[in-house]
């Protein structure tokens, strides 16, 4: 009896979706289940959503599911089936949305990003990632009355990005360029739009920003500056360019994807660049971009060329001395790269061009290709001092003391570009699907 007392306050000290499961879970308040059985009933309860502007969806995709999709079960089936699924009182939502619609959530986590994102409707009513597709449905209640054998799901998707105001002809309109930083916004310097199309914008990214913004802001920031050549000594001096950063830059100079199904808000990069790098970085405007260029990436099938200038110390004014290695293309290889300097790293070269440096000829710079088979963490800028012997101009960590002194007082850009990007046809499906190659 006692225990029975207290059970109450438990459930009324949940949410009111935690309290529907434990309704369900009692014979005793069947019937008040059934009451609940309703999707509107049971989203009315869910927790509370940031309101979301839906001229900026459509439905994509609907289909009417039933008894037997769900739990496996068909209306002339034998009930006393011992499958795991047939054994189920309900299902997830998210479960149910793998089953019907594996195309596209071939995965749960997929699914549940869709509900999060509120585009998942069932039976005309949101639904949440709690959300429970009950077997009873199904079914005839003890009254004898006959229940709906199916419901019907909707799968909506964001048609127009929208960087704070509603409509598509607002969202198409970009954000005033004035209000960048001027190093950025003008002159050599500047980042610019290379290419572009519906789904995706390739960019120049100005030197001496990051690719994503940071995390620490302040001192500490101020702190990790110092040893942390991710953020370029001229940036940390430049106090117009603190707190930008690419992604921030993109509404700016990007056009946002308008009646495209899968809209992002905002165009987002797929990968980085360290900021004293410049060059070019592919941004993904919807949802499929973003998946299958990050895939081109991460599969290495995306290829890179850099350019850079190295120097070339012919006595020990620069403390190295000559170059490694004479050939006018090879392929470098290390396996000390990573935290734990224990990963392998391969980068192709060829060398351009070279020229020659006052009258003793005791500097040469060397214009140079690099072609990196590996993404690790200062591959290029590693190889070019360590395996070459011709540390990057500008660099101000990696090329010895004289080299680093020399970047640091008279402050030379890092002469390191990301000059070209290859992509695979199956990362840009959109093209092929136009006839675009």
């Amino acid at each position: 009896r006692e225990s029975s007392l207290k059970a109450p306050s438990l459930s009324l000290s949940r949410k009111e979706t935690a309290f529907t499961t434990e309704l369900r879970t009692t014979k005793r308040n069947r019937r008040a289940v059934r009451s609940m059985r309703k999707p509107t009933t049971l989203t009315a309860s869910s927790s509370k959503k940031k309101k979301s502007d839906t001229s900026a969806f459509k439905t994509v995709a609907s289909k009417t599911v039933s008894r037997w999709e769900v739990f496996g079960i068909d209306d002339d089936a034998n009930e006393t089936s011992t499958s795991e699924t047939a054994m189920k009182s309900s299902m997830r939502i998210a479960d149910v949305l793998v089953r019907a619609f594996p195309e596209r959530f071939p995965t749960k986590t997929a699914a549940k990003k869709a509900i999060r994102r509120g585009e998942v409707t069932v039976n005309e009513a949101k639904a949440d990632v709690e959300f429970e597709v009950l077997k009873e449905w199904f079914e005839s209640n003890e009254e004898g009355e006959e229940e709906g054998t199916t419901i019907m799901i909707e799968i909506q998707a964001r048609m127009n990005a929208n960087f704070g105001a509603g409509d598509a002809a607002s969202s198409s309109r970009l954000l005033s360029r004035e209000d960048m930083p001027k190093e950025i916004r003008e002159g050599d310097n500047a980042t610019t739009v290379a290419y572009e199309d519906e789904e995706c914008v390739i960019v120049r990214k100005s030197f001496g920003i990051p690719t994503l913004k940071t995390k620490m802001s302040g001192n500490a920031a101020r702190s990790k500056n110092s040893n942390n050549d991710n953020n370029n000594n001229n940036n940390s001096s430049n106090s117009e360019l603190e707190g930008w950063s690419l992604d921030r830059v993109l509404p700016y100079i990007a056009a946002p994807a308008v009646n495209v199904e899968g809209a992002l808000h905002r165009p987002r990069p797929v990968h980085r660049l360290d900021s004293l790098t410049g060059g070019l970085v592919v941004c993904a405007k919807t949802r499929r971009a973003l998946k299958v260029l990050s895939e081109a990436f991460r599969d290495r099938t995306a290829r890179k060329r850099y350019r850079a200038v190295l120097i070339e110390y012919t006595n020990a004014h620069g403390g190295l001395g000559k170059r490694k290695i004479n050939e006018k293309r090879g392929t470098i290889t290390s396996n000390d790269m990573g935290p734990k300097r224990n990963q392998y790293a391969e980068t192709e070269f060829r060398i351009c061009d070279e020229t020659g440096e006052d009258d003793e000829n005791t500097v040469t710079k060397v214009l140079i290709d690099f072609h990196p088979k590996t993404g690790r963490t200062h591959q290029l800028r590693k190889h070019a001092e360590k395996e070459l012997n011709m540390p990057i101009l500008g660099d101000d960590r990696y090329g010895g003391k004289a080299h680093c002194d020399n970047a640091k007082n008279y402050r030379p850009k890092l002469h390191l570009f990301a000059a070209e990007i290859t992509l695979p046809p199956e990362a840009v499906p959109w093209r092929n699907d136009v006839g675009g190659g």
